[in-house]
């Protein structure tokens, strides 16, 4: 069972709406940073920087500092720039970007599911990030940035009733400067909530597809909370925000992975080694394959194509995917990179971004080589996940990147 619940959002008003919802401030590059709080009062990183131009000074991730976001939170509400509805309401919410369109639905989702294991993972978290962030959000007190869930289509479909409802006007339909489109309904009817809430009541799990840290802090929340006199069953503090879609509409895109080694390498003796397992084959022409178990490798002398010659054979389901596949044949054992996470000889960057400019640096000598692999399938995230397992560090590059700000969910 999926229990979800419709919540009172604070969000902003319609004509400030393209101006307050703002990327995580992490993807923001400092100067870039600067200028957006400079340049935008209205914007909700000035929440999460709170400091910026009143020279004031505390440190990160401190009591200190997430009081001050605290602060800023209220100042923003009392200016008008975010507003609280007053009656409890789904979210339905759009985002086009490139001609992919994801459409889903933001609620609350009960934390006891993903204690249960109803809410399956496919990634570890960091025990001291959660712990991080769980104290954010117990000082702060609201949650602005939803996890990303996922679920089978084939086992529940609500297009009829989402399309329904995003016939109508929506409250927000703006463009953001990256050329993606944000459009938010809401959903406040009764009859309407409750049917969305039967139709997920049928499923048997949800999927986090983006946001694990943040979806294993709102449960660590919850678990602090209940402790505390003032606790009750229903208590929104039980509770994560999220934004559901379904899995026909999940965007999943490959982490490539480029290497920078001092030495140099060997190209004669690796194309050897590699042989062991693969086929291989110089290709004239960039190589970013079109289906699994197949690899694109560029090294100065040009692109290869790199096939497995044979199944994996192993009864865990991730050591089929193509990131294990690619560190258990070629980067441990040929290249001397065991731990991905540490290595600072290797890097990844998201499938969306263009390849052409780490080829000139691998021509320059600046890069070594570069290896591209294809998506993880939807099915596989399932898979694994269903298998109780975890995937490699940066499996996986996940749309819709969400914004903040658009529905936040008080925590009290």
């Amino acid at each position: 069972m999926a229990k979800i619940i419709p919540f009172k959002a604070v969000r902003p008003p319609r004509d400030k709406a393209h101006l307050v919802a703002s990327r995580s401030y992490v993807t923001y590059k400092p100067n870039r940073l600067r200028r957006k709080l400079r340049d935008n009062p209205y914007s909700f990183i000035h929440i999460i920087n709170p400091e910026f131009g009143r020279g004031e000074k505390t440190s990160p991730n401190t009591k200190e500092r997430f009081l001050k976001v605290k602060e800023r939170f209220r100042e923003f509400e009392e200016l008008g720039y975010i507003v609280q509805d007053p009656t409890d309401s789904l979210y339905a919410y759009r985002q086009i970007n490139q001609g992919h369109t994801y459409t889903g639905i933001v609620a609350g989702v009960h934390v006891d599911e993903y204690e249960k294991g109803h809410i399956k993972v496919h990634e570890h978290t960091i025990t001291k990030r959660v712990g991080l962030f769980t104290d954010y959000l117990d000082t702060c007190d609201f949650n602005a940035e939803p996890v990303l869930l996922t679920y089978s289509a084939k086992k529940m479909d609500i297009s009829d009733k989402i399309d329904a409802i995003v016939s109508e006007r929506p409250e927000y339909d703006f463009t953001t400067t990256d050329e993606v489109r944000h459009q938010l309904w809401m959903i406040s009817d009764p009859k309407e909530i409750s049917a969305i809430q039967s139709a997920f009541e049928e499923l048997d799990c949800l999927y986090i597809a983006d946001g694990h840290h943040r979806m294993a802090s709102s449960a660590h929340l919850g678990e602090i909370r209940r402790e505390r006199p003032d606790w009750k069953p229903e208590s929104i503090c039980n509770y994560a925000l999220a934004f559901m879609i379904p899995d026909t509409t999940l965007g999943i895109e490959p982490f490539h992975r480029l290497l920078k080694f001092k030495e140099g390498i060997d190209e004669d003796a690796l194309l050897n080694k590699l042989k062991k397992h693969f086929e291989v084959k110089k290709v004239f022409g960039r190589v970013l394959p079109d289906k699994q178990r197949v690899f694109g490798m560029r090294l100065p002398t040009g692109w290869y194509e790199l096939k497995l010659r044979r199944e994996v054979d192993s009864p865990k389901v991730s050591d089929h995917l193509d990131a294990v596949i690619l560190a258990d044949y070629v980067l441990e054992p040929i290249l001397g990179i065991a731990d991905q996470k540490t290595d600072p000889r290797i890097r990844f960057v998201p499938g969306i971004e263009p390849i052409g400019p780490f080829e000139k640096q691998i021509d320059e000598g600046t890069l070594s080589a570069a290896f591209t692999l294809h998506p993880t399938s939807n099915e596989d995230l399932f898979s694994v996940a269903d298998a109780g397992e975890v995937m490699p560090p940066k499996s996986t590059y996940i749309e819709p990147k969400l914004r903040s700000g658009l529905t936040i969910m008080k925590l009290s």
